[in-house]
């Protein structure tokens, strides 16, 4: 089998998940750590004991004998960087979102078919032992026809991480917050689990901004299935706790209720006998050991770099493949564009007078 060489492009806050899930397949091997500071880069060369270092993304991509880059870099440069790479011949996973336009993400879409080279985004979440098992549950009819939704996603972030970056809170470099970036897996994993979901309305709010974001700290949406479920989702950044999210799919036939926290947690699941045994044998399952990096990004970004890994070799289609980012992104640019147009709602002194 050959060889894989891989580089990480940005070294910061993921990169470490990025190196640890490709470091533990075979015939792999992490050359290069770009990123912008050197002294960011240098850092993680020596944790992780990789053999180059550089600020030129060029010099990265100028290597022959790299097969694929991760890019983990703030959203405004995901398309430029991404772009590069396929143009160069290598094979990307990048950090969601794939883009800050969907203009940007079909053309990056586009490119990776023309290129033949696999392009995925990261949405570690849908290779949760829990999420996996839920759709295949929702699959099998065990929820019967999925009715309703709730979603709820509450964190902490302070006014050092945002007054800290050049680009976190900010339209330009974010293109929002709250939900493009905190947000953006528990909605990702809905869609997923529900096959799609267009929105009826959203609403954002600045209600307690942190070190000077210009961009939501918090939103709500109300999204629909194709069936006509209905899904509640809301999302702040400006909580006391550090994370939580929370996740109930409620069907004619049965419920379940998890968590994105790691490791994902069942919280319920019940309605018929044949739900609850297979809930029951998902519990009794031995619990995977936690990765090398920040607790709440789960356990499963090294479930998704070994299924590109394979599709590399192989050209199969991924769970978490371009497309399925491309859609995310749509929804997400829909859920700000209604956030936009939001109408506001009469005071209630004015309905009393």
């Amino acid at each position: 089998m050959k060889r894989l060489v891989h580089a990480v492009v940005g070294c910061g806050r993921v990169a470490p998940n990025h190196v640890d899930g490709f470091s533990v397949l075979p015939d792999v091997e992490v050359r290069w750590a770009c990123d912008r500071d050197l002294t960011t880069a240098e850092s993680l060369a020596r944790a992780h004991g990789l053999p180059r270092v550089t600020t030129d993304v060029h010099e990265v991509l100028a290597d022959p004998e790299v097969d694929s880059v991760s890019v983990a870099t703030g959203h405004a440069t995901h398309h430029g960087l991404v772009a590069a790479a396929l143009e160069a011949g290598k094979h990307v996973l990048v950090e969601k979102p794939l883009a800050l336009s969907a203009e940007d993400g079909a053309a990056l879409t586009s490119l990776a078919e023309r290129a033949g080279r696999v392009l995925s985004v990261v949405s570690q979440h849908r290779y949760d032992r829990v999420v996996t098992a839920v759709r295949d549950w929702i699959g099998a009819g065990l929820l019967g026809s999925l009715v309703s939704g709730v979603v709820s996603l509450q964190c902490g972030r302070d006014d050092a991480y945002y007054a800290g970056s050049d680009w976190r809170g900010t339209y330009a470099g974010e293109g929002g917050s709250a939900l493009v970036n905190q947000g953006y897996h528990a909605l990702d994993v809905t869609r997923w689990l529900t096959g799609g979901l267009a929105v009826v309305g959203a609403a954002a709010g600045h209600t307690a901004p942190r070190g000077g974001m210009e961009t939501e700290d918090t939103l709500a949406a109300l999204l629909r299935g194709p069936q006509g479920a209905l899904v509640t989702y809301q999302v702040t950044v400006a909580s006391s706790i550090t994370w939580r999210t929370r996740v109930e799919i409620i069907g004619t036939g049965g419920s379940v209720l998890f968590d994105l926290d790691h490791p994902g947690t069942l919280h319920v699941a019940d309605g018929n006998e044949e739900l609850r045994a297979a809930a029951g044998e998902l519990a009794s399952a031995e619990v995977e050991q936690a990765p090398p990096g920040i607790g709440y990004y789960g356990i499963s970004h090294r479930r998704q770099i070994a299924d590109f890994a394979a599709a590399v070799r192989d050209g199969h289609t991924m769970i978490a493949d371009d497309r399925a980012g491309l859609e995310t992104l749509i929804l997400l640019q829909d859920i700000y564009g209604a956030a936009r147009h939001e109408v506001a709602a009469p005071a209630l002194s004015a309905l009393r007078s």
